[in-house]
């Protein structure tokens, strides 16, 4: 029995809190629209952030053990060969890959793209249909056994079909004393557009050229290492040997990562400010005290036999149910903005301005502690504010909250 008019009274108070929702509908309605706009705002900022973080995550574990560059007068330079038999040599170093990548500006296009050089006659099939999801066979009508292969990413392919197929695929400058013919074989995968959609993947010998690094010069070392957790040793034993290099390891590319993104965040969220400010003066407003009408029903309740408890229990379930409400509102609208309709207004701030950039069809991430983050910011404080001046009303005569409404 005791139980049971536990639950009808707690039905009762929220019941009594939604009708008190309801009846100020239009102060309600105002809450709640600045309410969701700013959980909204807040949340689309935290789930890109996430979603970026992990998917550039999911590709370091493809990335080398240890990157060796060469820095002189504080720039990165081009590694000579003589050091990959010496590296190679340190106990616990498995293979070291010389890399040939660069960036090259193709004037036709007015855009800049990553070249990576790579043998892609040792690409087998099963790693092809991995990473390529199309070939579409252009040729420029030169000798093909003259022509380089090259793999792009799409955003280079859509630039591509935008001009002149004759000559799409010949790089040139007057320096080289004649172009350097390349047709595409394939097309990366959208999936790995974020990764991909700048790149040509272009045989080594090409790429060499097209970057004019010399013979024998390579842009970094790839270090591989057979037991994970030597990989910090032997990167300070290249330091060691060799003080002119810069050693990087994948833990340290994870924390970049990290950082460049929550970086990128916090720089938006700091813009976001004014938004802020307007949620803690809304915050302020609403704990500054309650309206006369509103003392004046509390005076009633306490008159006609509310307890203290009741009150202040109504009052709470009104601002969590508000908060709630427009919590959930929120992320659902944040949700659509960043997975649906790709983040527009956002997208630019964390992947930069170019002529060439992904789609940005991201794969939804929403963590946990994001998710707490949010309540936190939302629930907490409006809950509490709530309970304040309601606090103080009730415990007030309430023959005197009736009279005066203070």
């Amino acid at each position: 029995m005791a139980f049971r008019n536990l639950l009808e009274r707690q039905r009762n108070i929220l019941d009594y809190s939604l009708q008190n929702l309801y009846r100020r509908k239009e102060k309600t309605l105002f809450i709640l629209v600045i309410f969701v706009l700013l959980i909204s705002l807040i949340s689309s900022i935290l789930f890109i952030t996430g979603s970026l973080t992990r998917e550039m995550m999911s590709t370091v574990g493809e990335l080398p053990e240890i990157t060796v560059q060469k820095i002189q007068g504080g720039r990165q330079t081009n590694i000579s060969s003589t050091y990959l038999n010496e590296i190679e040599s340190i106990p616990g170093v498995e293979a070291v890959d010389p890399r040939v990548w660069g960036y090259f500006y193709l004037e036709s296009l007015e855009a800049n793209f990553t070249i990576f050089g790579f043998d892609l006659n040792t690409l087998e099939e099963s790693d092809y249909e991995k990473l390529i999801t199309d070939n579409p066979k252009f040729t420029n009508g030169k000798d093909a056994n003259n022509i380089f292969k090259m793999v792009v990413g799409p955003g280079v392919y859509n630039l591509f079909k935008k001009v002149s197929m004759d000559d799409t695929f010949l790089f040139f400058n007057p320096n080289w004393g004649e172009s350097i013919p390349i047709d595409i074989i394939g097309i990366f995968k959208p999936e790995t557009e974020l990764q991909s959609v700048d790149l040509m993947l272009i045989q080594t010998e090409a790429a060499r050229k097209i970057l004019e690094l010399p013979a024998n010069q390579y842009t970094d070392l790839a270090v591989y290492v057979s037991n994970p957790e030597e990989i910090e040793n032997i990167a300070r034993k290249i330091k060691l040997h060799f003080p002119e290099l810069r050693t990087i390891t994948q833990s340290q590319i994870q924390s970049t990562y990290s950082s460049v993104f929550g970086w990128r965040s916090g720089l938006v969220l700091s813009g976001l400010l004014v938004v802020i400010a307007a949620y803690l003066v809304l915050i302020w407003d609403r704990a500054g005290g309650l309206s006369q009408e509103e003392r004046k029903e509390i005076g009633i309740l306490k008159a006609i036999g509310w307890d203290t408890d009741m009150i202040l229990s109504v009052k709470f379930i009104e601002g969590l149910l508000l908060s709630l409400m427009s919590t959930i509102l929120g992320i659902l609208l944040s949700y659509i903005h960043i997975y649906w309709f790709e983040a527009v207004g956002l997208r630019e701030v964390f992947i930069g301005w170019s002529t060439v950039y992904p789609s940005f069809k991201l794969v939804p991430h929403i963590d946990l502690k994001y998710i707490i983050l949010i309540l936190t910011i939302a629930v907490v404080p409006y809950c509490a504010v709530s309970i304040v001046p309601a606090w103080k009303a009730a415990i007030t005569d309430p023959d005197k909250v009736i009279r005066n409404g203070n």
